[in-house]
């Protein structure tokens, strides 16, 4: 029995005896607080770099930045290796616990790295699975199920609703809530997982209004906030109204009679991280019906349709891109004087005519006025004028991670 047993033992042991995993944590922007596991008061991280433990939880705010590594265990007081086996890159309001690091403890074990985080929310995590020499696996569990990955890059967001998941490289496990079928996600693939189950899977961009509403289908107070404002108080407000069309989709209808300024529209507060954003593009589907101000105003402000797109930049200051939709021609100049946005504004084909509106990627076009955007903080659809028309049958926002 000691002949056979101490060498099987051996055999074990070299095969699946396992050691913990390197864990630091290092704020870039924001506040950053860790709590330990036995602990019920976070504390704030102001180190270059903290040690974290198993079960410890960390929160980021909405404005911060943060990196969570986890590294090889060298020997004692020797450097430590180059490259972590896996890095999160935290962006905006998160909250997450380390649950399992361990690597094996010989080399000839044949098992994985193994790095497994419960994340509750997350604005935008971006995940490397590098096994540096050994394969390694990152499972995060969210609300809505679990991702397993392998060595590759990943973006992830968690919200109430759902977990929001794309490839950018690399091999993705997930299984369907509802089924329990597994599904293997690869390159440039996204999906969503809800309390309903796994939603499809597709490929490129990601539609920051999927499941929010932006085809109206719902309704407007679900998501948005209807809004009037009047120049004269004794002058009529302006009404918002969700209306069913013909093959049964939903549209939102903007009208106004009046003879000064005012504006009725719609807002959502999106509050989406963009850190690392590839691209960013927006479409809508608009009509214009009726309007009395020639082209958008003397200003530009008084478009019968416009878009806003408020930006949080990452020096967390308050930016925006806008773009009007017009029919009607006049003396005044198509731009938008008084915006920080001078957009010059679009003419539509003709009156009571759907137009398709896609933007160019706005990304290169914000740097190129100074504005590195770091997060969408609203999304804003509004008619502005004195007596005004005007429809929009769905908007997308759309984000190459």
């Amino acid at each position: 029995m000691l002949g056979i047993g101490v060498p099987l033992g051996i055999r074990w042991t070299l095969l699946n005896a396992t050691r913990s995993l390197d864990i630091d944590l290092q704020p870039r922007e924001g506040t950053l607080t860790l709590q330990p596991a036995r602990s019920n008061s976070p504390t704030l991280v102001v180190e270059p770099t903290e040690k974290v433990e198993l079960k410890d939880k960390i929160e980021l705010s909405s404005d911060g930045v943060a990196l969570l590594l986890f590294y090889t265990p060298g020997a004692l007081d020797a450097p430590k290796p180059d490259a972590p086996i896996v890095t999160v890159q935290i962006y905006g309001k998160t909250d997450l616990t380390t649950r399992i690091a361990r690597t094996p403890r010989f080399a000839a074990s044949p098992h994985p790295h193994r790095v497994e985080l419960n994340v509750d929310h997350a604005s935008n995590l971006h995940l490397t699975v590098e096994g540096n020499g050994r394969s390694a696996v990152l499972r995060v569990h969210t609300p809505h199920g679990a991702i397993d990955m392998e060595e590759g890059n990943y973006v992830l967001s968690v919200e109430p609703n759902q977990t929001n998941f794309s490839v950018r490289t690399g091999k993705a496990h997930i299984p369907d809530p509802e089924t329990n079928e597994t599904f293997v996600l690869t390159d440039l693939q996204r999906t969503a997982l809800t309390a309903e189950g796994l939603t499809e899977i597709t490929i490129g961009e990601r539609d920051l209004l999927q499941n929010r509403n932006g085809d109206f289908e719902e309704p407007i107070g679900n998501y948005w906030t209807s809004y009037n404002i009047v120049g004269v108080a004794e002058e009529a407000k302006g009404s918002v109204r969700r209306v069913q069309v013909g093959d049964g989709r939903h549209i939102v209808i903007f009208t106004r009679y009046g003879q000064n300024f005012a504006e009725t529209g719609v807002v959502q507060q999106l509050n989406q991280d963009i850190h690392e954003a590839r691209s960013l593009r927006v479409r809508a589907r608009i009509r214009i019906d009726n309007q009395t101000v020639g082209v958008c105003g003397t200003l530009g402000t008084e478009c019968p349709l416009m878009l806003r797109i408020a930006f949080i930049d990452q020096s967390n200051s308050s930016r925006e891109w806008l773009q009007g939709f017009y029919f009607d021609l006049g003396e005044d100049k198509p731009v938008c004087q008084s915006c920080e946005w001078q957009a010059e504004h679009i003419r539509v084909a003709q009156l009571n005519s759907w137009y398709d509106y896609e933007s160019p990627d706005l990304l290169p076009l914000l740097k190129s006025r100074g504005i590195n955007p770091a997060a969408v903080a609203t999304v804003q659809i509004y008619a502005s004028g004195h007596a005004y028309g005007s429809a929009i049958d769905e908007i997308e926002i759309l984000v190459e991670d």
